[in-house]
Protein backbone atom coordinates (compact mmCIF):
# COMPACT_ATOMS: atom_id res chain seq x y z
CA UNK A 1 0.00 0.00 0.00
CA UNK A 2 2.67 2.21 1.01
CA UNK A 3 4.56 1.72 -2.37
CA UNK A 4 1.28 2.48 -4.79
CA UNK A 5 0.97 6.13 -2.15
CA UNK A 6 4.34 6.68 -3.11
CA UNK A 7 3.95 6.72 -7.01
CA UNK A 8 0.76 8.25 -6.86
CA UNK A 9 2.03 10.83 -4.97
CA UNK A 10 5.54 11.11 -7.52
CA UNK A 11 2.84 11.57 -10.13
CA UNK A 12 1.04 14.25 -8.59
CA UNK A 13 4.41 16.19 -7.72
CA UNK A 14 5.10 15.73 -11.69
CA UNK A 15 2.07 16.98 -13.03
CA UNK A 16 2.27 20.16 -10.36
CA UNK A 17 6.04 20.51 -11.98
CA UNK A 18 4.53 20.92 -15.01
CA UNK A 19 1.60 22.78 -14.20
CA UNK A 20 4.18 25.51 -12.22
CA UNK A 21 5.86 25.74 -15.40
CA UNK A 22 2.85 26.75 -17.23
CA UNK A 23 2.77 23.10 -19.02
CA UNK A 24 1.12 20.02 -19.61
CA UNK A 25 2.25 16.53 -21.67
CA UNK A 26 0.00 17.58 -24.31
CA UNK A 27 1.08 20.65 -24.30
CA UNK A 28 4.61 19.85 -24.39
CA UNK A 29 3.86 17.66 -27.11
CA UNK A 30 1.99 20.11 -29.39
CA UNK A 31 4.47 22.30 -28.98
CA UNK A 32 7.43 20.30 -30.09
CA UNK A 33 4.87 19.59 -33.06
CA UNK A 34 4.19 23.42 -33.74
CA UNK A 35 8.19 24.05 -34.04
CA UNK A 36 8.46 27.59 -35.41
CA UNK A 37 5.48 27.72 -36.52
CA UNK A 38 3.73 30.69 -35.00
CA UNK A 39 2.10 33.89 -36.00
CA UNK A 40 5.42 35.80 -36.70
CA UNK A 41 7.06 32.90 -38.72
CA UNK A 42 5.01 29.97 -39.83
CA UNK A 43 7.73 28.40 -42.01
CA UNK A 44 10.12 24.83 -40.54
CA UNK A 45 13.21 25.78 -38.55
CA UNK A 46 15.07 23.62 -41.54
CA UNK A 47 14.56 24.71 -45.53
CA UNK A 48 16.16 21.87 -47.94
CA UNK A 49 17.08 24.24 -51.34
CA UNK A 50 17.52 23.25 -55.00
CA UNK A 51 18.05 24.28 -58.60
CA UNK A 52 16.54 22.75 -61.58
CA UNK A 53 19.53 23.62 -63.54
CA UNK A 54 21.76 21.60 -61.73
CA UNK A 55 22.71 18.44 -61.35
CA UNK A 56 24.16 16.71 -58.21
CA UNK A 57 25.14 17.50 -54.67
CA UNK A 58 28.58 18.57 -55.79
CA UNK A 59 27.86 21.11 -58.70
CA UNK A 60 25.06 22.50 -56.46
CA UNK A 61 27.46 23.50 -53.47
CA UNK A 62 29.65 24.82 -56.31
CA UNK A 63 27.21 27.46 -57.33
CA UNK A 64 24.97 27.85 -54.32
CA UNK A 65 27.21 27.63 -51.20
CA UNK A 66 27.03 31.43 -50.62
CA UNK A 67 23.87 31.66 -51.17
CA UNK A 68 23.18 29.06 -49.10
CA UNK A 69 24.64 31.06 -45.86
CA UNK A 70 23.36 33.92 -47.21
CA UNK A 71 20.19 32.76 -46.85
CA UNK A 72 20.72 30.96 -43.74
CA UNK A 73 21.81 34.34 -42.49
CA UNK A 74 18.57 36.39 -43.84
CA UNK A 75 15.77 34.31 -42.39
CA UNK A 76 17.60 32.58 -39.73
CA UNK A 77 17.21 29.06 -40.66
CA UNK A 78 19.35 26.42 -41.15
CA UNK A 79 19.20 25.67 -44.94
CA UNK A 80 20.15 21.85 -46.50
CA UNK A 81 21.05 21.32 -50.05
CA UNK A 82 18.74 18.81 -51.71
CA UNK A 83 20.17 17.86 -54.69
CA UNK A 84 18.10 16.73 -57.69
CA UNK A 85 18.87 15.09 -61.17
CA UNK A 86 16.21 16.29 -63.49
CA UNK A 87 12.99 18.21 -63.16
CA UNK A 88 10.66 14.92 -62.92
CA UNK A 89 13.13 14.29 -59.66
CA UNK A 90 12.15 17.87 -58.88
CA UNK A 91 8.45 17.33 -58.83
CA UNK A 92 8.34 13.84 -57.09
CA UNK A 93 10.66 16.24 -54.31
CA UNK A 94 8.19 19.29 -54.35
CA UNK A 95 5.14 16.41 -53.73
CA UNK A 96 6.14 14.41 -51.35
CA UNK A 97 7.46 16.90 -49.24
CA UNK A 98 10.91 16.60 -49.58
CA UNK A 99 12.36 19.64 -50.85
CA UNK A 100 10.75 23.16 -49.51
CA UNK A 101 12.45 25.99 -51.85
CA UNK A 102 13.67 25.02 -55.80
CA UNK A 103 14.88 27.96 -57.76
CA UNK A 104 13.79 27.50 -61.28
CA UNK A 105 12.96 28.81 -64.89
CA UNK A 106 9.37 29.55 -66.56
CA UNK A 107 8.78 26.48 -68.31
CA UNK A 108 10.08 24.48 -65.90
CA UNK A 109 7.53 25.94 -62.98
CA UNK A 110 4.72 25.87 -64.92
CA UNK A 111 4.98 21.94 -65.05
CA UNK A 112 6.13 21.78 -61.41
CA UNK A 113 2.71 23.70 -60.98
CA UNK A 114 1.00 21.33 -63.00
CA UNK A 115 2.72 18.25 -61.60
CA UNK A 116 3.11 18.98 -57.88
CA UNK A 117 0.92 22.05 -57.04
CA UNK A 118 4.49 24.38 -56.81
CA UNK A 119 3.92 27.71 -55.26
CA UNK A 120 5.59 31.03 -56.87
CA UNK A 121 7.10 32.97 -54.17
CA UNK A 122 9.59 35.66 -56.04
CA UNK A 123 10.87 35.89 -59.38
CA UNK A 124 14.26 36.79 -60.33
CA UNK A 125 14.73 39.25 -63.83
CA UNK A 126 16.79 38.48 -66.52
CA UNK A 127 17.74 41.75 -68.20
CA UNK A 128 17.69 40.88 -72.02
CA UNK A 129 15.87 37.97 -71.60
CA UNK A 130 13.80 37.55 -75.16
CA UNK A 131 13.39 34.91 -77.60
CA UNK A 132 14.93 35.66 -81.24
CA UNK A 133 14.55 34.52 -84.50
CA UNK A 134 17.59 34.71 -87.27
CA UNK A 135 18.19 34.28 -90.72
CA UNK A 136 21.15 34.68 -92.83
CA UNK A 137 21.37 37.64 -94.71
CA UNK A 138 22.03 36.50 -97.94
CA UNK A 139 19.18 33.61 -97.85
CA UNK A 140 16.40 36.43 -99.24
CA UNK A 141 14.37 35.54 -95.99
CA UNK A 142 13.15 39.10 -94.48
CA UNK A 143 10.19 38.01 -92.50
CA UNK A 144 9.22 34.94 -89.78
CA UNK A 145 6.35 34.26 -92.71
CA UNK A 146 9.28 33.56 -95.36
CA UNK A 147 10.14 30.69 -93.21
CA UNK A 148 7.06 28.83 -94.22
CA UNK A 149 8.44 25.45 -95.79
CA UNK A 150 11.72 26.12 -94.38
CA UNK A 151 13.58 24.58 -91.02
CA UNK A 152 14.02 26.60 -87.72
CA UNK A 153 16.94 25.17 -85.90
CA UNK A 154 16.38 25.98 -81.92
CA UNK A 155 17.84 24.93 -78.22
CA UNK A 156 17.14 21.70 -76.58
CA UNK A 157 13.18 21.05 -76.26
CA UNK A 158 11.43 22.94 -73.24
CA UNK A 159 14.22 26.09 -72.96
CA UNK A 160 12.17 29.09 -72.40
CA UNK A 161 13.78 31.70 -74.69
CA UNK A 162 15.73 29.41 -77.56
CA UNK A 163 12.92 26.88 -77.93
CA UNK A 164 9.22 27.92 -76.68
CA UNK A 165 9.38 31.62 -77.23
CA UNK A 166 10.40 30.89 -81.30
CA UNK A 167 7.97 28.44 -81.24
CA UNK A 168 5.31 31.27 -80.06
CA UNK A 169 6.94 33.50 -82.98
CA UNK A 170 6.35 30.92 -85.73
CA UNK A 171 2.49 30.69 -84.25
CA UNK A 172 1.86 34.43 -84.14
CA UNK A 173 3.25 34.38 -88.09
CA UNK A 174 0.64 31.76 -89.08
CA UNK A 175 2.88 29.01 -89.43
CA UNK A 176 2.54 25.68 -87.55
CA UNK A 177 5.71 24.64 -86.06
CA UNK A 178 5.65 20.92 -87.47
CA UNK A 179 3.84 21.17 -90.23
CA UNK A 180 4.71 24.74 -91.89
CA UNK A 181 8.31 24.74 -90.40
CA UNK A 182 10.53 21.57 -89.85
CA UNK A 183 11.67 22.06 -86.50
CA UNK A 184 14.90 20.99 -85.42
CA UNK A 185 16.00 20.76 -81.19
CA UNK A 186 19.71 21.45 -80.67
CA UNK A 187 21.65 22.25 -77.76
CA UNK A 188 25.19 23.24 -77.67
CA UNK A 189 25.96 23.04 -81.31
CA UNK A 190 23.00 25.19 -82.26
CA UNK A 191 25.39 28.06 -83.42
CA UNK A 192 27.55 25.96 -85.02
CA UNK A 193 25.17 24.05 -87.12
CA UNK A 194 23.31 26.66 -87.92
CA UNK A 195 26.65 28.80 -89.38
CA UNK A 196 27.04 25.64 -91.17
CA UNK A 197 23.85 25.94 -93.12
CA UNK A 198 22.06 23.35 -91.69
CA UNK A 199 19.16 25.61 -91.06
CA UNK A 200 16.91 28.58 -92.29
CA UNK A 201 16.87 30.08 -89.51
CA UNK A 202 17.73 30.04 -86.03
CA UNK A 203 15.66 30.56 -82.51
CA UNK A 204 17.41 31.01 -79.61
CA UNK A 205 17.91 33.94 -76.96
CA UNK A 206 18.72 37.27 -77.64
CA UNK A 207 21.74 37.29 -75.76
CA UNK A 208 23.35 34.70 -78.09
CA UNK A 209 22.73 37.78 -81.43
CA UNK A 210 27.10 38.61 -80.34
CA UNK A 211 28.10 34.88 -80.26
CA UNK A 212 26.14 34.00 -83.64
CA UNK A 213 27.27 37.46 -85.04
CA UNK A 214 31.04 36.08 -83.70
CA UNK A 215 30.82 32.74 -85.30
CA UNK A 216 29.41 33.97 -88.76
CA UNK A 217 30.90 37.36 -89.19
CA UNK A 218 29.34 40.97 -88.43
CA UNK A 219 26.78 41.57 -90.94
CA UNK A 220 26.15 38.37 -92.29
CA UNK A 221 23.11 37.84 -90.41
CA UNK A 222 19.54 39.48 -90.07
CA UNK A 223 17.33 39.73 -87.04
CA UNK A 224 13.97 38.29 -88.36
CA UNK A 225 11.98 39.25 -84.80
CA UNK A 226 12.90 39.97 -81.11
CA UNK A 227 10.21 38.46 -78.79
CA UNK A 228 8.41 40.51 -76.01
CA UNK A 229 10.63 39.65 -72.42
CA UNK A 230 9.48 36.57 -71.22
CA UNK A 231 8.59 35.77 -67.55
CA UNK A 232 11.27 35.62 -65.03
CA UNK A 233 12.83 32.75 -63.22
CA UNK A 234 11.62 32.25 -60.21
CA UNK A 235 12.12 30.85 -56.53
CA UNK A 236 8.95 28.27 -56.08
CA UNK A 237 7.70 26.81 -52.39
CA UNK A 238 6.34 23.31 -52.14
CA UNK A 239 2.21 23.29 -51.87
CA UNK A 240 2.71 21.97 -48.39
CA UNK A 241 4.39 25.13 -47.01
CA UNK A 242 1.38 26.61 -47.56
CA UNK A 243 0.09 30.31 -48.50
CA UNK A 244 1.40 31.88 -44.74
CA UNK A 245 5.05 30.47 -45.31
CA UNK A 246 5.27 31.14 -48.40
CA UNK A 247 4.53 34.94 -48.06
CA UNK A 248 6.81 34.57 -45.02
CA UNK A 249 9.62 33.59 -47.65
CA UNK A 250 8.73 36.29 -50.28
CA UNK A 251 8.96 38.77 -47.13
CA UNK A 252 12.26 37.95 -46.43
CA UNK A 253 14.02 37.33 -49.89
CA UNK A 254 12.13 40.65 -50.74
CA UNK A 255 13.84 42.43 -48.27
CA UNK A 256 17.33 40.82 -48.06
CA UNK A 257 17.73 40.81 -52.08
CA UNK A 258 20.39 42.64 -52.50
CA UNK A 259 23.43 40.23 -50.63
CA UNK A 260 21.63 37.30 -51.44
CA UNK A 261 21.81 38.39 -55.76
CA UNK A 262 25.50 38.86 -54.99
CA UNK A 263 25.38 35.60 -53.00
CA UNK A 264 24.61 33.71 -56.63
CA UNK A 265 26.70 35.39 -58.40
CA UNK A 266 29.76 36.35 -57.11
CA UNK A 267 30.73 32.53 -57.52
CA UNK A 268 30.44 33.25 -61.51
CA UNK A 269 28.80 30.32 -61.92
CA UNK A 270 25.66 32.29 -62.75
CA UNK A 271 26.39 35.58 -64.93
CA UNK A 272 22.62 35.44 -65.39
CA UNK A 273 21.56 36.61 -62.74
CA UNK A 274 23.81 40.22 -62.68
CA UNK A 275 21.39 42.91 -62.63
CA UNK A 276 18.82 40.79 -61.87
CA UNK A 277 15.69 41.85 -59.31
CA UNK A 278 13.55 39.73 -56.82
CA UNK A 279 9.93 40.75 -57.33
CA UNK A 280 6.86 39.53 -56.14
CA UNK A 281 5.90 36.12 -58.42
CA UNK A 282 1.86 35.34 -59.63
CA UNK A 283 0.80 32.23 -60.93
CA UNK A 284 -0.43 34.53 -63.51
CA UNK A 285 2.61 35.75 -64.61
CA UNK A 286 3.57 32.40 -66.21
CA UNK A 287 0.19 32.13 -68.51
CA UNK A 288 2.66 33.24 -71.81
CA UNK A 289 4.88 30.24 -70.89
CA UNK A 290 2.02 27.75 -71.00
CA UNK A 291 1.08 29.54 -74.87
CA UNK A 292 3.96 29.05 -75.91
CA UNK A 293 3.54 25.11 -74.71
CA UNK A 294 0.53 24.98 -76.99
CA UNK A 295 2.46 26.67 -79.76
CA UNK A 296 4.83 23.63 -79.46
CA UNK A 297 2.61 20.92 -79.48
CA UNK A 298 2.12 20.46 -75.42
CA UNK A 299 -1.14 21.19 -74.50
CA UNK A 300 -0.50 18.64 -71.34
CA UNK A 301 2.33 20.44 -70.01
CA UNK A 302 3.84 17.43 -68.06
CA UNK A 303 4.17 15.79 -71.57
CA UNK A 304 7.22 18.35 -72.29
CA UNK A 305 10.40 15.54 -72.15
CA UNK A 306 12.87 16.12 -69.10
CA UNK A 307 16.00 16.34 -69.99
CA UNK A 308 17.03 12.96 -69.57
CA UNK A 309 14.50 11.75 -72.13
CA UNK A 310 15.84 13.67 -75.14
Amino acid sequence: MARRRSTATLTAFLALGLTSLGLTACDSEAEAEAGSADASDPCPDTLRFSDTGVEGLETLVLEFEDFRVALEEATGKQVDFYPISSRTAAATALEFDEIDLLLTGPAEYVVLRQEAGALPVVGVTRPDYRAILVAGADQGIESVADLEGGTVITKEVGSTSGHLGPLEMLVSAGLEPGVDVEVVPLDSTRIEAFASGEGDALGTGLKDFEEIEEEMGEGTVVLLEEGPDLPNDLFVAREGLGQDCTAWLQDELEENQEVLLEAIVQTGENDKYLESELVRAEDADYDPTRTAFEAAGFEQYSDLPDEDEQ
